[in-house]
């Protein structure tokens, strides 16, 4: 059967097809997926600082939360069994959708006063976060509920599938020594809700899982994931990409972010995404398996014509084999040219002829394939960098006032405090608190409380210079920077503040005041958030005084 010719020649020209067909799909195909990967790994490690420095916000702000609490009067010095402290826990618990309980406990670890009045009278003295409040500020790891928790049925010793983080701190006299700590569990599900507004902003990625990795190598986040899910011993290095094969069996596009919060003591946990090699690089096996099919068709074709022109004469074959071994050398411009009477040689000259024209055409086809597929991944990767601007400049306004938020705050602050440094050009900081905030949500609802934020965000900034720096802080706080300002100056302008906004009444709420703390910079200032501290406490000194006024 291999004596015979036709079948010879057929397969001569499926050879040949395949070398001038195959060739170029393949270095096609590789060249895209490299691209591709490129491409997706960069998007995956940009989705992956955006979680990550949302993390480290939520835990830094719960941690300063909790640390400021300890410190106010109502703890340091009064009677833990007062309406107002209540109120005042209350309060905080309603205040983050995530906190599961806020609570105050003495030396003993006996619960004295709590959000809700959740756990007064249990003793906790052999929790982690009670153990460390006592000497120091405390964020823990993620962990699961060691007992029963709020809104479970069982008491102190029932079971609850809950994941918490804890935040702890203690509570001193004016004479120092520590009186309790005042505590606050925040629900896992924190983690969940950051997870999805960063991956829900970015259509281009799918199948895109995250995963939070502890500093000792153990998963924390999903709960599915611990003790079920082996941690791969080949992940990236820290801020890098990788195709990595998971012990489930899968290639993913793996990317490894950490989460740097500026907390008391540093967690170490590290932020993974992974996505799927099949869904990060599907464009790319379409585009292959097109390829292919062209291909295919282009050998079966080949193949067809040889054998059926193909006759049993061999002189001028053997002209047609030199032809076509020239030709599958890569000369694709090469003639048949066979001198023979025979009316079937000279037509399968002039096939093969036009085979080859038709293959030199597909390579041309196929390298346009090509050109074109680099011009879709270069119009991709802007996209994806235009993606990352937008979500770069979301991650620093406040979406409801328009105003900077808490990053581009902090970042505003190191700023003046080095200008500071360098040039002993001074500045103020303002903090900014609506008196009675919260009875406006609970009064007239949180549709009217965001218009009242948004309200009192439009006259703050109608007020201030063009120099000058608006923030919103993080709930009804608002914080100013004023730049080449000192005490006087910046009394005058947090003065101006409050009467402009106290002038000018919102419906249906009426009157809207503003409590304000001020503190210019120092030359014993340590670093930029010194001001801020005493401006903070200014604040509170403010409330305390009767609110609507100006301390500092």
């Amino acid at each position: 059967m291999l004596d015979s010719f036709r079948l010879r020649l057929a397969l001569f020209f499926v050879g040949l097809s395949l070398v001038l067909g195959l060739g170029p799909a393949l270095y096609v195909h590789q060249v895209a997926s490299a691209k591709l990967t490129q491409a997706s790994g960069e998007t995956l490690q940009g989705l992956g600082r955006s979680a990550a420095l949302l993390l480290a916000r939520t835990l830094y702000e719960r941690e300063r939360e909790v640390r400021l609490l300890s410190k106010t009067p109502s703890l340091t010095r009064g009677a833990w069994e007062a309406p107002a402290l209540r109120e005042r826990l209350d309060e905080i618990k309603a205040s983050y959708p995530h906190y599961v309980w806020v609570g105050v406990v003495d030396v003993r670890g006996e619960v004295r006063a709590a959000g809700d009045g959740l756990w007064i009278g249990q003793n906790v003295a052999e929790r982690p976060w009670f153990r460390a409040g006592l000497t120091g500020t405390f964020v823990g790891d993620m962990h699961a509920a060691l007992g029963p928790q709020p809104g479970s049925a069982g008491g102190m010793g029932a079971a609850a599938p809950l994941r918490f983080v804890d935040f702890a701190a203690p509570i001193r006299d004016p004479s120092g020594s520590v009186r309790g700590v005042v505590a606050t569990h925040v629900h896992g599900s924190w983690v969940d809700a950051i997870f999805a507004t960063v991956l829900g902003q970015e259509p281009l990625v799918h199948g895109v899982e995250a995963l939070i990795l502890s500093r000792s190598g153990a998963w924390l986040y999903p709960f599915e994931a611990v003790g079920v899910l082996p941690v791969p011993a080949d992940l990236p290095v820290e801020g890098a990409f990788q195709v990595v094969q998971w012990p489930d069996g899968g290639d993913y596009l793996t990317a490894r972010l950490p989460v740097r919060a500026d907390t008391a003591n540093e967690l170490g946990w590290q932020i993974i995404l992974r996505q799927p090699v099949a869904k990060a690089l599907a464009p790319v096996a379409e585009m292959r398996r097109d390829m292919l099919l062209l291909a295919a068709v282009a050998v079966v074709l080949a193949a067809f014509l040889a054998y059926r022109l193909a006759g049993s004469f061999s002189r001028p074959v053997e002209q047609l084999a030199v032809a076509a071994q020239v030709i599958a050398q890569g000369n694709d411009t090469h003639a048949f040219e066979v001198a023979s009477r025979l009316r079937e040689i000279r037509e399968l000259a002039a096939a093969l002829r036009d085979m080859t024209d038709t293959l030199a055409a597909q390579r041309w086809d196929l390298q346009a394939i090509n050109f074109n597929l680099e011009r879709q991944i270069e119009a991709r990767t802007l996209e994806l960098q235009e993606a990352n601007q937008a979500l770069a400049r979301l991650a620093r306004q406040d979406p409801l006032t328009g105003l900077h938020n808490r990053r581009a705050a902090d970042e505003r602050l190191e700023a003046e405090f080095q200008r500071w440094t360098r040039s002993g050009a001074g500045y103020a900081v303002l903090l900014m608190d609506i008196d009675c905030f919260k009875r406006v949500n609970d009064t007239h609802g949180h549709e009217v409380g965001d218009r009242v934020l948004q309200h009192v965000a439009s006259e703050l900034r109608q007020q201030m210079r063009s120099t000058d720096f608006l923030a919103r802080f993080g709930g009804e706080e608002f914080l100013a920077i004023l730049p080449d300002t000192d005490r006087d100056g910046a009394r005058v302008m947090a003065e101006k503040l409050r009467h402009h906004v106290a002038e000018r009444p919102i419906a249906p709420v009426g009157q809207v005041t503003l409590s304000i703390g001020l503190a210019p910079v120092k030359a014993e200032d340590g670093d930029c958030e010194a001001a801020v501290r005493r401006a903070d406490a200014a604040l509170y000194a403010a409330k305390d005084a009767g609110r609507n006024r100006v301390v500092g």
